[in-house]
């Protein structure tokens, strides 16, 4: 299984960032309300992030060469998926929320209960990106020497 590309994510931001702009922007422009990001999802969005390095932290353990210590190969492969998973759906949230946040900044009037709400959400989805990063790779099995022991 291959890492995560940097440079997927580094497009997929851009992209992202308009979804977010043009979604404020059309509901703006049919008499509806702008998107509030609610102060949960910035919550939610931690603690996926901690859920994610505490289940990077058990494959990290159990790669290291210690007798007894073992993790089923679907399990880890099922938390590297996670953290993948959770790398390129932190992106997107972090694109449309720095879109939401762009959007509500520029208007003629600035509704400041909106705006820490929003820079909550930008936070919040970077730190989810970081830490399904560093997860995935905690879960790099270690080189192994031409003897067939672990490194």
């Amino acid at each position: 299984m291959k890492k995560t590309n940097a440079l997927f994510l580094v497009v997929l931001t851009p992209l992202a960032f308009g979804f977010g702009f043009a979604l404020d922007w059309l509901l703006v422009s049919s008499g509806r309300m702008a998107v509030m990001v609610p102060w949960t999802l910035s919550i939610c969005l931690v603690l996926i992030g901690i859920a994610i390095l505490a289940l990077g932290a058990r494959v990290r353990m159990a790669v290291k060469p210690v007798k007894g210590r073992r993790i089923d190969p679907i399990a880890a492969v099922t938390i590297v998926q996670l953290a993948k998973s959770s790398a390129v759906g932190g992106t997107v949230l972090f694109g449309a929320t720095v879109g939401f946040l762009a959007f509500s900044t520029s208007r003629p009037v600035v509704v400041d209960s909106v705006i820490p709400p929003t820079i909550g959400g930008v936070v919040a989805s970077l730190v989810l990106v970081v830490a399904a990063l560093v997860a995935e790779w905690w879960c790099v099995l270690p080189p192994q020497d031409p003897d067939g022991e672990p490194a």
